[in-house]
């Protein structure tokens, strides 16, 4: 494997994976794409008959039959996507992203990739898998937890000048993309529990210690792979942070355009980010 020197380094060879002639490599991609597309085909036709049988109930029942009619159910969509994405990654999409350790090893051993046998190889960590994001939503919910808290300590503070002014205008200004930072911080903290999960067979809590052992001395390096791919996500959580003014000027259905959007982009650069990570780990491993 090349010399690794740089975060740049890292991200330049994991893209250098990527190729026709690795072509089982996008898999994952494909059926986690595949996956999420189906679920939100689903929740956009759930008011509508036969699905609304089963849902129309539960959505009148917890937000009101207004949201089984245009345009509210709409604008209901993001909400119910998010809830099922939160599962599916918790029990689906997870594990098949990380099927990419396996497949990005086989490349650097200089064996064919084939997704099956990634799979079959992958399938007995499954469970240390799902704890592990599992883990990874714990954590996130922590650092939630504490910008809400935050939050409530600016709201108290009342001064139209000075220093606690400013502090108070920056935790504002910086609430949209609080989550967008916190949430690298989190992925980058428990990057390397898949990897050793998945490449050398540890349990959680083996593989949980071992990840600090290769984040030492080497967090800020793994933070900035992490970081680098995640701000092609910036876009969209711009969209978002002013859906509601461009929902004015077009149609609640760009909605459903920017949820395709960002099932494409998320998913992308999760898989980037573990063969990022992958790649790192056997560096470290063949240079101790």
């Amino acid at each position: 494997m090349h010399k690794v020197k740089s975060p740049l380094t890292i991200l330049r060879l994991a893209f250098s994976l990527f190729k026709f002639e690795h072509q089982q490599i996008f898999y994952p991609f494909i059926i986690v794409v595949f996956i999420n597309f189906l679920v939100l085909e689903i929740l956009y036709f759930s008011p509508r008959y036969p699905l609304s049988i089963l849902f129309a109930p539960l959505i009148s029942r917890i937000w009101g039959e207004g949201y089984l009619h245009y345009p509210m159910d709409l604008m209901l969509l993001p909400k119910l996507f998010y809830y099922t994405q939160t599962i599916i990654f918790l029990f689906l999409s997870s594990f098949l992203i990380v099927l990419i350790v396996d497949m990005v090893d086989a490349i650097n051993n200089e064996k064919q990739v084939n997704f099956k046998a990634s799979l079959r190889k992958s399938l007995p960590g499954y469970i240390y898998i799902v704890l592990y994001s599992l883990l990874f939503l714990l954590l996130f919910k922590v650092f939630d937890h504490a910008y809400d808290f935050l939050l409530q300590r600016a709201i108290k503070i009342h001064s139209t000048t000075g220093i606690y002014f400013w502090i108070k205008k920056f935790v504002f200004d910086a609430a949209p993309y609080a989550k967008f930072i916190y949430g690298i911080f989190a992925t980058a903290l428990l990057i390397y529990i898949p990897v050793l999960v998945i490449l050398e067979k540890k349990k959680l809590v083996g593989a949980f210690i071992s990840n600090f052992k290769v984040l030492f001395g080497s967090f800020w390096l793994t933070f900035t792979f992490v970081l680098i791919p995640t701000l092609f996500y910036l876009p969209l959580l711009l969209i978002w942070d002013n859906i509601t003014l461009l929902l004015e000027k077009t149609s609640p259905d760009l909605q459903v355009l920017v949820i395709a959007l960002s099932i494409f982009v998320t998913t992308g650069i999760n898989i980037f980010i573990f063969a990022a990570a992958t790649t790192y780990y056997l560096y470290k491993k063949e240079n101790p």
